[in-house]
């Protein structure tokens, strides 16, 4: 029974023991954590704030001692930490000046870039970098024409042999035909009264672009560091295309009436005469004594007067039995002029205006013959007839025809009635010299034809002729063994405007 009693109490004790352990890891705090539920682990209102504050009689920290703060060592900086310098002032804007001077709509026109600044610079000295807008004042096709060299003759990068450094005070000055840019149908916007805008150089970049331009530039800075900020292209002022000056016309008593032409018009009298004769004797000389003077002073009358005395002289002719001579014929021989025949069969030549050329191998001209007669025509028309004159960068080129051969077979001769036309296409390069267009960029090209085959020895009364082309074909040629520019570019002396001139020649 007694060692009943002491098993009893022993199995007691043994599980007291492990109920006391139980105890003491439920009140562990890792022990806390992890039997929690989810529901305990959400973080009740009020909690954070009441576990901030310090329990009652807890112990303060030292004076002087640091304090811990939560999300202080976030805002802190930390130890050693190199502040950022300052940026550096933007650079200031590059000192050049494009100017496009068009003293006529049809060239040639003037490039002109200009160093205002204190320091060199390096600028690409290229017109086939010039881009045009030019807005037309027509009101049936008043649009914007852009004009441009082509892919083919135009620096995709910045040209390094045309490379210029340019010194403070100095310009670049190219001439140059804006047909080059504004080819073919283009050409119509080359006009009086055309509003043009140029920029020089390659395209900026877009606006809501923040990086910095990047090469090729179009003006650039020769020192190290830059003075001023580099620009990949340049804006030219706008200006309005003028209409050209008109013609003189020659005025004459009997074509205007007998009226004396205006002011700015009149025939300015010899300095001779002037100084032999004093102002106020001319004043008081009557008309009368006009007629008497000598032949001598005849140059120095108003155009009326030498009109009217020419249709006196005409008069007096005509009463003295002397025939009269006019300008039209009214019968065979009454004028001594040979009688024209306007019905008769002859030929007009005509060429395309543009023809764009990748290589010399490929120039192609076409014409046209046409029979602008009103009666028909024999006659033969072969491509070696025709002979080229060729104006381009290497100067004046004339590319002859073949003599005639009287050996041309009968089937070869047309008979072309009124109004029709015949079109012969021939490459250049067959007949005309090997360097005629070795080099790149604008030609103007005139043709000729010479129908020299009268078929005698055929029995025919064929047509012959030497003729002309009524207007020349612009040729541009985009690639050739020689480049565009023959020479290195130069710098110029930056001309004065005529104020300063002026005043320069007066001290």
């Amino acid at each position: 029974m007694r060692t009943r009693l002491v098993r009893i109490a022993s199995l007691f004790t043994s599980a007291a023991s492990i109920a006391a352990a139980a105890l003491g890891l439920a009140s562990s705090p890792a022990f806390a954590e992890e039997k929690s539920s989810p529901a305990q682990q959400v973080e009740k209102p009020g909690s954070a704030a009441a576990a901030e504050k310090p329990k009652a009689g807890a112990a303060s920290p030292p004076a002087g001692a640091s304090v811990a703060v939560p999300g202080a060592s976030a805002a802190a900086p930390k130890a050693g930490a190199k502040k950022k310098p300052p940026a550096p002032p933007p650079l200031p804007p590059a000192p050049a000046r494009v100017w496009l001077i068009a003293p006529t709509p049809q060239g040639p026109w003037t490039l002109r870039i200009d160093n205002a600044g204190e320091r060199p610079m390096r600028i690409p000295a290229d017109v086939r970098l010039l881009r045009l807008e030019i807005d037309t004042l027509n009101k049936r096709t008043k649009k914007t024409v852009r004009c441009a060299a082509p892919a083919g003759l135009k620096p995709s990068g910045f040209p390094e042999r045309r490379a210029l450094l340019l010194p403070p005070g100095q310009s670049y000055m190219e001439h140059f035909d804006p047909r080059l840019l504004c080819f073919g149908k283009e050409e119509a916007a080359l006009a009086g009264g055309s509003v043009v805008r140029a920029w020089y150089g390659w395209g900026p970049p877009p606006r809501w672009s923040r990086k910095a331009p990047a090469p090729p530039f179009a003006v650039e800075s020769t020192d190290d560091p830059p003075v001023f900020a580099p620009a990949t292209g340049l804006a030219a002022p706008t200006l309005v295309l003028s209409y050209g000056l008109p013609a003189r016309k020659e005025f004459a008593g009997d074509e205007a009436g007998g009226a004396e032409p205006p002011a700015g018009d009149r025939p300015a009298q010899p300095s001779a005469d002037m100084t032999a004769q004093p102002q106020a004797d001319k004043a008081a000389q009557p008309p009368a004594d006009k007629a008497a003077q000598p032949q001598a002073d005849k140059a120095a009358q108003p155009q009326a007067d030498k009109a009217a005395q020419a249709s006196a002289d005409r008069a007096a002719g005509a009463g003295a039995g002397q025939p009269e001579s006019s300008g039209k014929g009214h019968g065979a021989g009454s004028s001594g002029e040979p009688i024209v025949d306007a019905n008769a069969p002859r030929l007009e030549l005509k060429s395309e205006p543009w023809s764009d050329a990748a290589s010399p191998r490929s120039i192609v001209v076409r014409v046209t013959a046409r029979n602008a007669g009103k009666r028909p025509m024999t006659v033969a028309i072969r491509p070696r007839m025709l002979e080229f004159h060729v104006a381009g960068p290497n100067g004046a080129t004339v590319c002859e025809a073949a003599p005639p051969t009287d050996a041309i077979p009968r089937d070869m001769y047309r008979t072309l009635k009124a109004g029709a036309s015949v079109d012969v296409s021939l490459l250049l390069r067959e007949v005309c010299p090997a360097d005629t267009f070795a080099r790149e960029g604008l030609y103007e090209v005139t043709a000729t034809l010479h129908a020299n085959e009268a078929g005698t020895g055929l029995d025919l009364d064929a047509y012959t002729a030497t003729v002309t082309a009524t207007n020349s074909t612009i040729l541009r040629v985009k690639s050739a063994p020689e480049p565009f520019y023959a020479a290195a570019p130069r710098a110029v002396q930056t001309p004065k405007p005529e104020a300063e001139q002026e005043s320069d020649s007066a001290d």
